[in-house]
């Protein structure tokens, strides 16, 4: 696979996590249970904080392409994407 090829299929997934994260995030917000606010957003930090192994936060811009692990992160967050969707039934406010 040539790093043209690479470097879309990592945008692409970024994408993904992106909107995963989107999604988990949008249901937490829109709940009126307070398990499944936090779970969202318990679940969204823990997801995050062990993508970079430390205690305190330091976030550098880095273009997706080079963006490393992008489909363990995308299975994890899909994971907490399904919990979160089974948590939120009929548990959404307007």
């Amino acid at each position: 696979m040539q790093q043209s090829e690479c470097s879309s299929i990592n945008v692409k997934t970024a994408r993904k996590c992106l909107g995963l994260i989107r999604d988990i995030a949008n249901r937490g917000a829109s709940s009126w249970d307070a398990n499944v606010v936090g779970y969202a957003l318990q679940e969204l930090s823990q997801v995050l904080l062990e993508r970079t192994g430390e205690d305190e936060r330091s976030f550098e811009p880095v273009p997706a392409h080079e963006i490393s692990g992008l489909d363990e992160l995308r299975v994890e967050l899909e994971w907490v994407d399904g919990f979160s969707r089974e948590m939120s039934v009929g548990q959404r406010c307007n």
